[in-house]
Parts: structure tokens; sequence; C-alpha cells
């Protein structure tokens, strides 16, 4: 009786099965994009009023100091300055996991010794990862203290975070980390890596207000380089700054960006790091929410990293990236979104949507596909719901747009850059070949570093 009532209302309402089939199938995918796009939009009204507040930063100078060591600004010097009056500054300690990094480190350093807050209450720990050049040697020449790992199982920027941390964290640490044992909180930074000078000032008034894992601003320091670096930063733009100014004023919570994230001693101790993951920034990021905690988004303060200029660079970072992600949306974001539902948590929901919303380039690639197929069908079949279809698509892909450019707008990207989003075309091809090669090869290629360029 329902199958010949469902029938009847397929024929009444479509002209044959065929249609009625074509309509079914493609009823799910289009209410997915819809929600999602709906989301994005949603986060983006909400980052709006931000905008006003995003003050505009630049990575400093990164010439070496002509000594070459960790020199204190005039502003270092200001213990008794104003911030610090009503009590003992934070204690922080920065942690630098670095392989084969001698082209950029002492850049990165240099950058830190710029840094506006008291020397004496910041420590810099870099940690040379199975390292083959002068890392080592240039960070202690620098004034920072070297840890030097050598573990050919255990590789990874996560599996020597850990193993720094375990260190930190020991009831007994050895003599040259005793001074940054006593952190208030651990700061972790890439090799490649520019800060802002008020990066640590900027933690530590968020640690006074309460908040015990932060996330600054993650931008990209070469942008003029390529049409590559370009459009990665339009989209870092959207993915760094829009999102999180949105769930910001939520109230919900940041994911981690593997650079410029900063967690209270509380947090490393209750939810120690693992290095298990290529994507372990992520998956902290999930296991501390899940603890009642939430990442704050700092965008009064920044931290800049290279982006890969050439396609064997990418492909590399690309692989590592998106394997991570696919393995999280399939082994995590449904028990998160369950729990989630069940807990009736915004935080966790927020993060599971995180998961399952694609990127931006499958976002655009998949509904174009469809609305062309639902196009095609219109003019073959001549089925009205396929024009409907197309019709809702090609709406789907408008809205994409105007957040796009309005994203890029309320993050302040300049013109000359923002207008390398029309480079997206061969860039969604490209990263679809590389997904090609990962499904043909079956691997996600394991952690492997992204090849550095010197910044002279």
């Amino acid at each position: 009786m329902l199958v010949a009532l469902m029938t009847m209302l397929m024929i009444t309402i479509f002209q044959t099965p065929g249609e009625a089939l074509f309509a079914i199938a493609l009823l799910a995918p289009f209410v997915f994009f819809a929600g999602c796009v709906a989301y994005l939009w949603g986060l983006a009204l909400c980052a709006l009023p931000g905008r006003s507040k995003l003050i505009s930063l630049s990575p400093p100078k990164s010439a070496l100091a002509p000594s070459g060591k960790l020199e204190s600004s005039e502003l270092n010097s200001k213990e008794g300055s104003a911030f610090f009056e009503s009590g003992k500054p934070k204690r922080f300690v920065a942690l630098i996991p670095a392989h084969n990094e001698e082209l950029l480190i002492g850049a990165a350093l240099t950058s830190l010794s710029h840094l506006d807050y008291p020397k004496d209450f910041f420590d810099i720990v870099v940690i040379a990862d199975n390292c083959k050049d002068a890392t080592a040697k240039i960070a202690e020449e620098s004034g920072a203290i070297a840890l030097e790992r050598f573990d050919l199982e255990r590789i990874g920027k996560g599996f020597a975070l850990e193993w720094a941390l375990e260190r930190l964290l020991s009831a007994n640490p050895e003599e040259s980390l005793l001074a940054a044992a006593t952190f208030d909180a651990v700061v972790i930074l890439d090799a490649d890596t520019q800060v802002a000078p008020n990066l640590l000032r900027a933690f530590a008034e968020a640690m006074n207000s309460g908040e015990k894992a932060m996330q600054a601003r993650y931008e990209v320091l070469n942008p003029e380089e390529s049409w590559r670096t370009r459009l990665m930063c339009c989209a870092l733009a959207l993915v760094h700054i829009v999102k999180p100014l949105g769930r910001e004023r939520l109230k919900l919570s940041d994911g981690l960006k593997g650079n410029g994230m900063c967690f209270t001693r509380e947090v490393v101790m209750r939810v120690p790091w693992s290095g298990a993951s290529i994507t372990e920034d992520i998956e902290y990021a999930l296991r501390i929410c899940r603890e009642g905690y939430r990442v704050a988004f700092l965008p009064g303060s920044a931290v800049w990293a290279q982006m890969p200029t050439t396609g064997a660079q990418s492909v590399t970072q690309r692989k590592r990236w998106e394997g991570g992600r696919y393995h999280l949306l399939f082994k995590t974001a449904p028990s998160l979104l369950k729990e989630g539902i069940r807990s009736k948590n915004p935080v966790l929901l927020d993060r599971a949507a995180e998961l399952i919303i694609p990127p931006f380039a499958e976002m655009f690639a998949f509904p174009f596909l469809l609305m062309i197929v639902s196009l095609a069908a219109r003019f073959i079949f001549h089925w009205q719901s396929a024009l409907w279809y197309g019709v809702g698509f090609a709406i789907l892909l408008l809205m994409q747009a105007v957040y796009l450019f309005g994203g890029m707008w309320i993050a302040k990207v300049p013109p000359n850059i923002a207008f390398s989003a029309l480079c997206a075309p061969g860039y969604i091809v490209w990263k679809f070949a590389v997904y090609g090669v990962m499904l043909l090869t079956r691997s996600t290629g394991g952690w492997k570093r992204t090849e550095r360029r010197s910044l002279d």
C-alpha cells in the first residue's frame, strides 16, 4: 500500500520514473551543500562586526641581528610597564620543532628577539629533530636552548613536540631546562616563522582573562612570491581569520593551525600532546574540546610562515593535509557529532561540522559538476526538476563566490591578492589530480618536511 502511494505521488510530481530517480538522487547532495553554504554564511555574518577591530599587522624584518644573538629589544627592558603593574608576568616557553632548518631558523629566532615582553620571562627551545645540518648549532649560537633528538621510528613534528613536552614536564628536568620547565604556558611555532612583537603580550592578556588555549592569526609570509602563495593567502584569510572571528563571537572554539598556538601548563598536563597523527594539531584541538576547554582566537596578534611556491612543494604539503583530514572525517567526525548531539555541546557540534564541511575547492567543484549534470538532463530529457536543480546549484555557487570575496573583504586582504582567487579553477584541477595520485598509490606519503627557501 505504502509503495503504491509513493509511486502514485512520484508519478504525479514527476513526468517519468527516470525523473523521479534523478530528483531523489540529487536531493541529498543539494541539501548537504546548501547546509554547508548556510553554515559558512552564518560564521561570516558573525565575523562582520569584528572587521573594525582587525588591526593591520606586518611581519618584522627577517634579517639576522649583526651579532647573531637573541638580543633584547628596547621594549623588553620595560618590566615595570603598566601592563605588568598588576602582577608578575606570565612565564612562557616557545617550542620550535626543526628538521634541517639551517636556512630559516636564524631568522625565526631573530624575530623572537624583538618580542615586546620581558626577556627574563620567556625561554626559546629549538627541538633539532633528526637534523643532519647546523640547525642545533645556529640555535645555540643565537642564545636558544637546543634539544637534539634522534629517532628514526617516531618521525615528525608531532613526535618531536611530545618528546620535548615530556622533558619539560618531568619531575626532574635536566639542568639546561630548569628555567624553561617553570613555564606558565607553552607557545608552539614553526621553524620558518616570523612573529608579531606583541605575540606573548596577547597570550598573557588572554590568560589573564581566563583563556587556557589560544590561537593567533596565522598568515602567509610570502604572499607575492607566486600565484600559489597569493591563492593560499586568499584561502587562509577565510580559514584563519573569517571563520575564527565568527566562532569567537559565538564563543565556540577555533581550530589549531599548528603554528602560533599557546596552551597553559594546566592544559598540556591534563591533555598530553601526542605525535601519533600527521594532523596532531587538529586532533589535539578535538581532545582539549572534549575535556571542556576551547581554543580562543586572538585577532590582535599574528605569526607568518612560508607557503610552497612550486607544484612539487605543494604536493608534499597537500597530501599530508588532505590525507589527515579525510582520515579524521571518517574516523572521528561521526562519533564527535553523536557526542555533541547527546551532550548538547555547541563546541563539539561546531568541531564536527568543521570536519564534515568540505574544503573550498570541493565546495565549488561538486556543485558545479552537479549543475552541469542537471542542465544536461534538462536539455536531453526536458525534465523540469533538472532545471530546478540546475538553478539551485547555480545559486549555491553564487553564494559561495559572495562568501569568498566578502570574506576576503572582512579579513582585509589587499585587492591585488584578492583578485588571485580568479586562479582558483586551475588550482582545483591540480588538487583533484593530487587526489587521483593519492588514490592510485593508496598513500598520503606520511610525514614529510615541506622544502624551504631562504628569505634572502
